[in-house]
């Protein structure tokens, strides 16, 4: 996997979700495709994501704990792993220490 992304279009206000536990760019492909750049930062409570696409996450640097939809328990990811989320389901995830991330919606 590359380490950048090349002739992109980046909006600059940031998304927050979880009471600020991720913070996310959006990213616009110069195929017309999206992705969004973020990081989850430490907390001591799942974070809770609904998916309306299927989704890709891939892990930048840090470790997380993932369950995703009824699984029943969580698997973890490290640098270079990513995860998928199948569209309309959801995804729990924790973390103690700061975690960067991309997101491919698929």
């Amino acid at each position: 996997m590359s380490g950048q992304f090349d002739f992109v279009s980046i909006l600059k206000k940031p998304r927050i979700h979880s009471n600020g536990c991720c913070i996310s760019h959006c990213i616009q492909m110069s195929d017309g495709s999206q992705k969004t750049l973020g990081v989850f930062l430490p907390t001591e409570q799942p974070i809770v994501f609904e998916t309306t696409l299927a989704e890709r996450l891939e892990i930048i640097s840090g470790e997380c704990l993932v369950q995703i939809g009824d699984d029943a328990y969580y698997q973890r990811y490290v640098p270079g792993q990513s995860f998928y989320v199948p569209k309309h389901s959801q995804f729990r995830l924790l973390c103690n220490e700061i975690v960067d991330y991309v997101c491919h919606f698929e």
